[in-house]
């Protein structure tokens, strides 16, 4: 009796630490990762979330399909597919499918996690809010929109500089931390209230710090601006104007709040995601039809600060082999890669990348643009 007497004050006080730290968020993380045997967050963490539902329209834009689409590739090629996990890999050159092949029993219609790719779609609602004129100019004060934001240089920070990752805002991208912001964004069931309370500590506009906190607050920004709920806006104009073959989802904090988690968590497949790379491809334009001003995409695709080359508006730069590659990148190794000199969209998804442990375009990319290059050289 003494044994279960203690046993009871125990749980009680773990309960009530949990509630008085806030860490519920803990608790949750803990029951979809590690109670599931990842020590990460997974592509296919779904079915754990509550979410809305991306419509795909009625009309429908196949992609191009070359006569004998490759599937097979070098030994070495797939022995990089295999040690990273490739579920994946897409290759598009001159708007056909030259090459496709989908692994550990995915298909063309598998929808999985997009993570941090999103916050490539939520600059494009950023540049489409400014076409519609919800926002007057990316040089206007975020404290405009947000006049709750907090922190020393809170009144400097730039709509600008949220897309571009130059915002000052303090934050920990560590993925691996359980007590991270990031660990606390993914799992917490008001993610809008988590963001108001995080400062600016620096001044915006000079240096790159990559934060999944600056997507969430350009997201909440666009709301306020457009009084429509980013999912509504994205739906409307952008997914439903490129024609997709599938429905996609968002994840949300939770049921009762409803706040999207637009810094990840956006669930699609690999050749409806590659839509959104031939937006960018073609500066905006879908099939004669303008969707996002050609001159914000031109913009996007070239680095914002002097003194860092590897980040534009949105969207991750390379230089290789004498090409300009712009991508969107997730956790994991979720890419969406253009090279526009050459009419190419490469998407590869999957469960492991590289982890360079600070900023920039991860070696394994490298990997897979060389191998669509092959392909289309040959």
């Amino acid at each position: 009796m003494k044994k279960i007497k203690i046993l009871a004050i125990a749980i009680a006080i773990i309960f009530s630490m949990v509630y008085v730290l806030n860490l519920e968020y803990f608790i949750k993380g803990i029951r979809v990762v590690y109670l599931n045997g990842q020590t990460t967050v997974s592509i296919d963490d779904l079915k754990y979330f509550d979410y809305e539902t991306i419509e795909a329209n009625d009309e429908k834009s196949p992609w191009n399909e070359k006569e004998n689409i490759i599937d097979t590739f070098s030994d070495e090629f797939e022995e990089i597919n295999r040690e990273f996990g490739t579920v994946a890999y897409v290759v598009i050159h001159k708007d056909t499918i030259i090459a496709e092949k989908y692994y550990k029993g995915y298909s063309s219609n598998s929808s999985s996690n997009s993570f941090s790719m999103a916050k490539t779609f939520v600059s494009m609602m950023m540049g489409k809010a400014l076409e519609l004129g919800y926002i007057n100019s990316l040089n206007d004060k975020v404290i405009d929109y947000i006049p709750e934001l907090k922190g020393e240089f809170a009144s400097d920070v730039r709509v600008i500089d949220l897309a571009t990752m130059t915002s000052g805002l303090d934050w920990d991208e560590g993925t691996s931390d359980p007590f991270s912001p990031v660990a606390k964004q993914y799992f917490v069931s008001d993610v809008e209230e988590l963001m108001l309370n995080q400062p600016i500590i620096e001044k915006p506009g000079e240096k790159n710090h990559y934060s999944s906190g600056n997507t969430q607050l350009l997201s909440i920004l666009i709301e306020r601006a457009s009084g429509i709920k980013t999912d509504k806006f994205f739906e409307n104009e952008i997914w439903s104007k490129i024609n997709p073959d599938n429905d996609a989802y968002w994840q949300v904090d939770s049921k009762k709040r409803g706040n999207i988690k637009s810094f990840c968590c956006f669930h699609s497949n690999a050749r409806d995601f590659s839509r959104l790379g031939k937006l960018y491809l073609n500066y905006g334009n879908w099939n004669g039809n303008q969707i996002i001003d050609s001159t914000f995409i031109k913009s996007s695709m070239k680095p914002f600060l002097d003194d860092f080359d590897a980040y534009g508006i949105g969207l991750w730069l390379k230089k290789h082999k004498g090409l300009n590659v712009s991508l969107m990148s997730g956790h994991q190794g979720q890419y969406v890669i253009m090279i526009p000199e050459k009419e190419l969209i490469i998407t590869r998804l999957g469960l492991r990348d590289i982890d360079l442990g600070g900023p920039g375009v991860s070696g394994d990319v490298l990997t897979y643009i060389d191998e669509a290059l092959k392909l289309i050289e040959d």
